[in-house]
């Protein structure tokens, strides 16, 4: 067989693209094998064809790209060919590709996802027993020092061949080919200033809503609704960026708690604004729990003031008393006598009050909020403490876990180096 040893060199790396799953590279694909037919003695060690007729009469291995989605040859100025023939019949063929492949995302871990992307070369027609291929033994894969990949860092990449066997069907056969790995690892930074910062705030925002005073509904209706929809339309522009996948990704777990707490903030308000409109009753809460200090606040705070005149004086209750009629008749006189106020009568010595007693619960409308001032924050900060860490560690733990399964080298391969 004809031994086709092969090098890339990588000009761009394009970053991969979740939504479609594929990424673009440009690249001088070389390679080269030896024609005997070829060979010859000229006092030069190699000479170059510019003429692209003569390129169609030499023999070429019929290379393609497994995973490739597009692909084309740059043609400017002229076409980015080169066919060098050497003395000894070894025959250098490059050229520039522009390539659109496929690379299947496992975007379990997103936006702390680690990933793996092939380009995988092989012959189209031509079986192993005809054509085989090899990777050059120097530089197989290279690349500039100072190359960027938008949103990912390559951490390592590796070179393995590959047989592609086909039991059924017409084309029957084994193909030799040949596999460049790349993994990536994403970084974060985008993603939290684009998407964790701004639902952080936004729930944030949320609690505001434990200051404001129960029966301001509109205010607090307002602040609650508002924040529960920009969540939601940022939430719809991070899915819009993604595939359609079943599974949960990390970045649903950080929406998917911002969305209950939001919501639970408006449920809050909800029940707090029930508790501060409901009468109480022959009601047995107040006296039966003893609420602390700090959630209960000062009494003078939660007391309904008493009604005055416009002098400042207090309102003084009339007594009713009811005089039946001489005849009995069943429509009896009613009389009315204000009440006396007499200076010298000593007042009695006012019930003491229990603790949240009131005409409703307008004091455990007031707890409620106080508690959940402390209770929201607090749980999103567990939430917090929880999550980062986890999903940190677990990117760096994987993407040293690749390294060491698949023993590629770390940082790109410099041509020359």
């Amino acid at each position: 067989p004809t031994v086709v040893v092969v090098q890339m060199h990588f000009n761009t790396f394009g970053s991969l693209n979740a939504a479609n799953m594929d990424f673009k590279i440009d690249m001088f694909l070389r390679q080269r094998w030896n024609d005997p037919r070829l060979a010859h003695s000229s006092s030069k060690d190699s000479f170059t064809l510019l003429d692209p007729d003569l390129h169609k009469k030499i023999w070429k291995p019929d290379s393609f790209f497994e995973n490739v989605k597009e692909a084309h040859i740059h043609q400017v100025t002229m076409p980015n060919m080169l066919l060098r023939i050497y003395r000894s019949g070894d025959i250098l063929y490059s050229l520039r590709v522009t390539l659109k492949l496929s690379c299947h995302l496992d975007l379990e871990m997103y936006p702390f996802d680690n990933q793996e992307c092939n380009v995988r070369l092989a012959s189209y027609a031509n079986t192993d027993d005809v054509v085989q291929y090899r990777w050059a033994d120097t530089v197989p894969i290279a690349m500039p020092e100072d190359i960027e990949i938008a949103q990912f860092d390559l951490t390592s990449n590796k070179t393995t061949q590959h047989t592609s066997v086909y039991e059924t069907g017409l084309l029957l056969g084994n193909y030799s080919g040949l596999t460049a790995s790349f993994t990536l690892r994403r970084q974060n930074g985008y993603h939290v200033l684009q998407s964790y910062v701004p639902t952080f705030m936004i729930v944030a925002i949320s609690w505001v809503s434990f200051w404001i005073d129960p029966n301001a509904v509109p205010g607090r209706i307002t602040l609650g609704v508002t924040t529960l929809l920009t969540l939601t339309t940022l939430a719809t522009g991070i899915r819009q960026t993604l595939p359609p996948v079943s599974y949960v990704k990390a970045i649903d777990v950080w929406i998917g708690m911002c969305m209950v707490m939001v919501f639970g903030a408006l449920l809050e308000f909800t029940l707090v604004n029930y508790l501060a409109n409901k009468k109480m009753i022959n009601s047995r809460l107040p006296g039966l729990i003893k609420i602390p200090k700090f959630f209960a606040g000062s009494p003078e705070q939660d007391e309904d003031p008493v009604p005055e005149k416009k002098d400042g004086n207090p309102i003084e209750l009339i007594s009713v008393q009811r005089v039946a009629g001489d005849d009995d008749t069943d429509s009896p006189t009613v009389q009315y006598y204000p009440s006396q106020n007499n200076n010298n009568r000593t007042p009695k010595a006012p019930k003491p009050k229990k603790q949240g007693e009131g005409p409703t619960y307008f004091f455990y409308a007031l707890v409620l909020d106080r508690f959940s001032r402390l209770l929201f924050p607090v749980v999103f900060l567990i939430f917090n403490l929880a999550y980062w860490p986890i999903y940190v560690y677990m990117q760096y733990s994987l993407n040293a876990l690749i390294l060491h399964n698949t023993g590629g080298s770390i940082g790109p391969s410099i041509a020359g180096r």
